[in-house]
Order: structure tokens, then sequence, then C-alpha cells
């Protein structure tokens, strides 16, 4: 039962979630009530399936000697940057194996040059077509739907040994990995119709979510439990420095998210860069474009030759950059996991209320979770902390 216990807390704290959380602009909140809606309709066919298929839950399936798997990340920048550091585990078990991706066409530039790949495929959710925001290129949903059944039946063309399903919380259809054939889907005990999966992977809640995404492949990679987080990034270009001419030390900040929850204030960020300038850093800020005049803000009053505006450049030329830093700074975002990848020391801000992470959230019921891994070299701030807790934490860890 314990099972069925943290699956239905886990969407009744979804449920909830969609509805509670602050939201302040009008499009999210379209999205989050669509997204409540569609669980209260999903929750009497989760109930209805464990049931007439409770005994998965108990059956063992040994996977052995795969040749040809296929990981589903249809998520955004961050969570798909976040799933590569499975790959060089599973090519250290079975190095001839053949990985393919599933995932949404705007993060190919994440897996882009990584040798660990052999194929990317893409997938369009058609449900999101009529949420405005969720579909860029607004094409016709006739050819969106073409486009989904061609991508079914290419991958079931595939006949891949395992399908792994990575993501846990709704919509997490283990229905469609079903329609694509596979002799095998590992899932989340906690997905949406984790009842289909042939194989049922461990989720805590109260875990890390890289030790979770372990029990992924365990079923098939030996002595998973040794590993560490190791996520990979392959995508650079270096020219980026004939553009802003940045030399000598320097730090890479990103103070800016679209969430508001994830604020930290104005004058702290100030105080924070004042600081680092005394030290003889310049600071490089990072944003989108409509995000610059936000970033001005932030550096009223400091010597402007030793500020950078990064608001108009590429993921690549990003990365580059903070690859070049001493170190990066910032909240709970892409740029966060775009850092750790790249091995740099990184200082992140989080929101322990409204996103769990093991150690600074003191309760489970948080219906987002933070995908930060506490690993060397990577520093987590609750967003209570002050500039003086960053810079003495910076202090004590920059040789």
């Amino acid at each position: 039962m314990k099972y069925f216990g943290k699956k239905y807390k886990k969407i009744i704290i979804k449920l909830i979630g969609n509805i509670a959380r602050p939201r302040f602009g009008w499009k999210k909140k379209l999205i989050k009530f669509v997204k409540f809606f569609y669980l209260l309709i999903e929750i009497p066919f989760e109930i209805l399936g464990d049931i007439l298929f409770v005994f998965k839950r108990f059956k063992k399936v040994t996977i052995e000697n795969p040749k040809k798997i296929l990981i589903i990340k249809t998520d955004q920048f961050g969570d798909v940057l976040f799933s590569t550091f499975l790959l060089p585990i599973i090519k250290k078990n079975y190095p001839e194996i053949q990985i393919d991706y599933l995932i949404n066409p705007k993060t190919e530039i994440i897996l882009k040059n990584n040798p660990n790949i052999r194929k990317i495929l893409f997938w369009s959710d058609p449900f999101l077509y009529f949420l405005i925001g969720r579909n860029e290129k607004r094409s016709s949903f006739l050819k969106l739907i073409q486009q989904c059944i061609e991508c079914i039946k290419n991958i079931r063309s595939e006949r891949y040994d395992i399908i792994i399903n990575t993501r846990a919380y709704p919509p997490s259809n283990n229905i469609f990995l079903k329609l694509m054939g596979p002799k095998n889907i590992i899932a989340f005990d906690i997905s949406e119709q984790s009842y289909l999966a042939d194989v049922l992977a461990n989720y805590d809640l109260k875990e890390e979510d890289w030790k979770n995404y372990l029990n992924l492949i365990s079923p098939f990679c030996k002595n998973t439990q040794d590993e560490t987080f190791n996520a990979e990034f392959y995508n650079f270009d270096d020219n980026i420095f004939k553009k802003i001419k940045v030399d000598g030390k320097y730090v890479v900040i990103s103070p800016i998210s679209f969430d508001p929850e994830r604020y930290w204030p104005n004058e702290s960020w100030k105080e924070i860069i004042k600081k680092l300038v005394e030290k003889k850093y310049k600071i490089v800020l990072t944003g989108l474009p409509f995000q610059e005049q936000m970033l001005r803000e932030i550096t009223v009053g400091i010597d402007n030759d030793k500020i950078i505006l990064a608001t108009k450049f590429s993921i690549a030329e990003i990365a580059s950059i903070i690859k070049g830093s001493d170190f990066w700074l910032g909240i709970d975002s892409f740029p966060a996991h775009l850092s750790i990848a790249l091995k740099k020391k990184t200082y992140c801000l989080l929101n322990g209320k409204y996103y769990f992470l093991k150690g600074y959230s003191t309760k489970t019921w948080i219906d987002a979770k933070a995908m930060i891994p506490l690993i060397k070299d990577v520093f987590v701030f609750n967003i209570n902390s002050t500039s003086k807790d960053i810079e003495q934490k910076i202090e004590e860890t920059i040789q």
C-alpha cells in the first residue's frame, strides 16, 4: 500500500498546487487551471488501473544486455540537461548500447554534439496545442497530429529494448509509450498509468531527484548507488568573447526568473555585485532581451566598465561564457543547471517554501521539486539568505 500512498499523495499535492501557488501571469494561471481539471478527470482512471493491474507492483522483471534504448524527456531546458548525467553511467555498463532521446524540438540545443546519443527524435504534445505560450510555432493542429503519428511509427520501427519515462509527475503518460511498442517500459512508480510499465522505479519524495533517477537505470545497470551526478553539455560557441570583450577574472550572475516566488531583492543583488567588483571581478549578467532593463536597475550606481549585459546570446554562447568564468551565482533555474554541467562552482538561491530540496525544505507537501544536486562545488542558499551569507560562503570556497 505504500506505493499507492505516495502516488496519490503526489497527485493531490499537484492538484492543490496548480491553484494554490502564487502566479501573476495570466498565461501561467490558464495552464495551471487546465492541469487542475486534467488531474480531476485523470484520478478515477488511475484508481481503476491500479486496482486492475495491482499485481505489477510486485512483479519482478529482469532486463539483460539491452542493445537499444530510448529516453523520454519532453520537458524544459534544465530538465533535459539534468537527465544527461545518466548517459555516461549507461555507457560504462554497455559501451556498445545505442541511446536515443525523445524531446521537445526547442531543447535540441541541449543534446547537440553529445557523443553518447545516437539519434534525437522530436515530440510536440498535441494536448498542449491550445495552451497559449506552449506552442511557439503555430502550425496547424492537423499537421501536429500527423507529426505525432509519424513519430510513433518511427519509434515502433526501432523496436527498442527499453523506453525510459523520466517524468515522475503528471503529465507523465505511460499509455503513449505502450503505443510505441518497446520490449520494456521503465517508469517511476508514481507516474501516470504506472500500472502499464514493465519495470517500476522507486521514487522517494524525500530524496534528491538525481538519486531517484538512478533507480530508472538500476534494473539493467550495475552498482548505480556508487555513481554521482555528472550532467553533460557539449554545445559551445567560443566566438562569443569577440563580441563581449571580457578578459581577466569575471563572474556570471543570473538574477532573474519567470517565477515571482524565486525573486531575491534587487538591493541584495546590488550589494553582492558591489562586493565582487571591489574584489576586482568583472560581472556578466545573463537574462533574456526583455529583462535588460531589470538587469540595469540592479547595477545602478556601479562602475559600468565592470558590468557586461548578456541578454541577446544563444545557449551555446552563454555556455561558453560560464565555462570561462570563475564561478556562477544566481537563482534556481536553467543557468544553474548549465553551470553545474560545466563543472563550475555554483552558488544557487532556492525558495524552499515552494521548491522541495532535501535539507532545505521542512516538508514534502510541496508540488514542485528543485533538481539542483547537492554535490561538491554546488552551494545552495534559501531565498531568505542575505548578501553577507553568500559573500561569506564565496570567500570560504574560492581559492
